[in-house]
């Protein structure tokens, strides 16, 4: 995993990795090779059709679960890293939150705490998902 070291407020934790962790897994013994999760793939060429399975390259995929939905063999999976999640926070490791403006919809006249919640919980910093977008925007 690429990763700097960098000086940060948060002690011994020192590496940031530029790499995302992969979103989904393929089950080959259940792959039939049938490419419809290819075709329903906005990337396409992080998937490899040649051989018995379809792989694909994890650093390529945008994480949509396009081909998760379309999979009808199940061979598709997303991977689940809450565990993991729960594990860095309580080992200290900082973490950065980026919510998406649809949390009002879950979390109803709450959603205003929910900030507040992550920053209890051990989250270093929360960032609006439309903070990215601006950010994008005027560079």
């Amino acid at each position: 995993m690429t990763s700097h070291q960098l000086k940060n407020p948060y002690g011994a934790f020192g590496k940031v990795t530029t790499e995302l962790r992969p979103v989904i897994r393929v089950i080959e013994e259940k792959c039939v090779n049938c490419h419809r999760c290819i075709m329903a793939c906005p990337v396409k060429m992080c998937n490899n059709g040649s051989g018995e399975a379809v792989t694909f390259n994890s650093k390529l995929c945008i994480g949509c679960g396009e081909c998760i939905y379309v999979c009808g063999h199940g061979a598709r999976v997303g991977i689940d890293d809450f565990d993991q999640f729960i594990n860095d926070l309580k080992q200290g490791v900082p973490i950065i939150a980026v919510v998406a403006p649809a949390i009002a919809a879950s979390f109803g006249g709450e959603y205003l705490k929910f900030n507040g919640y992550l920053k209890k919980i051990g989250i270093k910093a929360v960032f609006d998902a439309s903070f990215g977008a601006e950010l994008t925007v005027k560079s």
